[in-house]
């Protein structure tokens, strides 16, 4: 049937659709070739960083380094099976991975303290429980630091650190944590509440933004601000001060740090493009595909945890000024042997400092001649 002649569309008209069609077709095919680009440019990074990705012995068993080793769980990233052990060799280094009867990668250890002794728990995610051997963790290393500085001193520094939890897990196990009777808690973490918290969170309230970000050019185009995950930032510092406030009740002290980084201006390409790629890893559940939006969100934690321990009166280390060497990385936060025997000597003094205004490192004290207490010149 024929249009009537009165509903037939003008020229000019017809030319004004005409152009809009093709400006949607311009548009799509420009979207599509920005899109194809940065695929392409992200695919030549990763396999740029393919050689450290494979060839760093400590990255690539990573694994078994932070104590991650399927074998080793009895409920996985929450629990280890009491009695599990693991060890490889490969590339010149032995990895041993040794869990306890109570289920740590600790030494076996008593619930009820010893008498006279001074107890520190570490507590925290894989920062804390990695190292080759259960003697090369940052709290073992803390407690061999101590002890070379008070020969004699009954002190136990015990690595209570579980591969993956978050301070949400910490708070709810710290009537646990204070059964043991400690006298200090040290804990170091931010990046699995940042990457399994806030970014899951903060995806659930923004369902639409989450999607969007499933683009690169979108992602490129629509950038991330920090500020957007303050709220749940804060949140994990009102935790800090909850393990402050009860450890305080129990007459326990208190110590939480910054959380560190490389700084990637100093990393070799190879790391550089390894950091930038890896970083989707952590940030898998709200796709962040840039390491200078990662460090963005970090240095905001890193801010607001230094301005609320401060207002609340907690101790804390700031571990994110000493450690920045890319060296003594193998990712955004995992720490090479030598990063993790730094991180034990950020803690030192801190440590030191509560350790010395305990009642049985007093009474220890008391019995000792004068002038062996002095601290060693740095």
């Amino acid at each position: 049937m024929l249009d009537a002649p009165g509903e037939r569309l003008s020229p000019a008209v017809r030319r004004a659709l005409a152009a809009v069609w093709l400006g949607l077709a311009g548009l799509t095919i420009a979207f599509l070739a920005g899109e194809l680009f940065l695929r392409i440019r992200w695919d030549r990074a990763w396999k740029a960083a393919e050689r450290f990705r494979t060839g760093n012995v400590f990255f690539a068993n990573s694994m078994e380094l932070n104590a991650g080793d399927r074998k080793l769980w009895h409920k996985p990233w929450r629990k280890y099976e009491p009695g599990a052990r693991s060890e490889l060799r490969v590339g010149g280094e032995r990895f041993v991975i040794e869990i306890n009867r109570l289920g740590y990668r600790t030494r076996e250890f008593s619930p009820e303290k010893p008498p006279g002794t001074v107890r520190v728990l570490c507590i925290g995610g894989s920062t804390t429980v990695a190292g080759r051997t259960n003697d090369e963790t940052y709290p073992a290393l803390l407690e061999a630091k101590l002890k070379q500085r008070w020969p004699g001193l009954p002190i136990e520094v015990l690595n209570l650190g579980v591969s993956g939890v978050n301070s949400e897990d910490w708070l709810g196990w710290l009537d646990k944590l204070l059964s043991f009777d400690p006298d200090v808690i040290v804990q170091y973490e931010a990046i699995n509440d940042i990457a399994w918290l806030h970014l899951p969170r903060y995806a659930a309230r923004h369902p639409w933004r989450r999607r969007l970000h499933d683009s690169l050019l979108l992602e490129r185009l629509l950038g991330f601000d920090p500020a957007a995950l303050e709220p749940d930032i804060r949140g994990t510092l009102r935790r800090f001060e909850e393990m402050d406030q009860r450890s305080r009740e129990r007459g326990v002290s208190y110590l939480t740090a910054t959380f560190a980084a490389p700084d990637i201006e100093r990393a070799p390409e190879e790391f550089r493009q390894h950091l930038e790629t890896s970083v989707a890893f952590w940030t898998r559940h709200f796709p962040l595909r840039s390491w200078a939006t990662y460090a963005a969100i970090l240095a905001r934690h890193n801010a607001l945890l230094i301005e609320f321990t401060a207002r609340h009166h907690i101790d804390r280390v700031l571990v994110h000024e000493r450690l920045t060497d890319p060296a003594l990385f193998i990712d955004a936060c995992h720490f090479t042997p030598a990063g993790i025997d730094l991180l034990a000597e950020t803690f030192l003094d801190p440590v030191a400092d509560l350790v010395e205004d305990r009642p049985a490192f007093k009474r220890w004290a008391e019995g000792r001649p004068r002038g062996t207490l002095v601290r060693p010149l740095l």
